[in-house]
């Protein structure tokens, strides 16, 4: 009797063993990358009399996603496997775009509109490209942002399109956010500085 039920005890360890050794592994998660803040050493100052409120950034649905977008051929867009950004792109950017302001440390007043309801001046921009350009082995990050600086009332007193782009070596995940974190560096230095001379010269 011992016998069969060690027999028994076995044949049901044996069995769970199978049954644990059929299961499927968990996929290991996905990179999320964010937009990191700009080198501000080139652009740090003096103090500037004004404030500024920065609008949530205007894109399609295309780019208003937390996926990275990839585009093989025109008027065709993917998106890139293994990886996506932490959060939506357009928020991302705001985020970098008001924390690169803040480390220049040139306007005391600085932010989006949950942090500074009303200010002197208004930063909007649309995100046109935001995307991987692939094309047979030449991969390249792509970013064009059009800026807008008004009063916030319909008067506009400068706007200009950013565009900037950098080699990708591969299309792995850690590649292409080395090539976006090089576009975004070049995008927001240049629009930062363009939003200070703008700046003062409408007030």
């Amino acid at each position: 009797m011992r016998l069969f039920l060690r027999l028994i005890g076995g044949m049901a360890a044996l069995s769970l063993m199978g049954c644990v050794s059929v299961l499927p592994e968990a996929a290991p998660p996905k990179p999320r990358f964010h937009i990191t803040p700009a080198n501000v050493s080139t652009i740090e100052g003096d103090t500037l009399a004004w404030s500024l409120v920065i609008d949530d950034p205007r894109a399609t649905r295309v780019y208003d996603t937390v996926r990275i977008a990839v585009t093989p051929a025109p008027g065709r867009t993917e998106y890139l496997g293994g990886a996506e950004w932490a959060d939506r792109a357009p928020r991302l950017f705001q985020t970098a775009l008001v924390q690169t302001f803040e480390d220049a440390g040139r306007i005391i007043a600085v932010g989006d509109r949950n942090a500074i309801p009303v200010a002197d001046l208004v930063l909007q921009t649309d995100i046109r490209r935001m995307d991987l350009a692939v094309n047979a082995g030449n991969e390249q990050a792509v970013v064009s942002i059009y800026a807008r600086l008004s009063d916030g009332k319909g008067n506009v007193f400068a706007a200009k399109r950013f565009d900037a782009r950098a080699a990708a070596i591969s299309t792995k995940p850690a590649d292409v956010y080395a090539a976006f974190d090089n576009v975004f560096g070049e995008i927001l230095v240049d629009l930062v500085r363009w939003s200070y001379e703008e700046g003062n010269a409408a007030q």
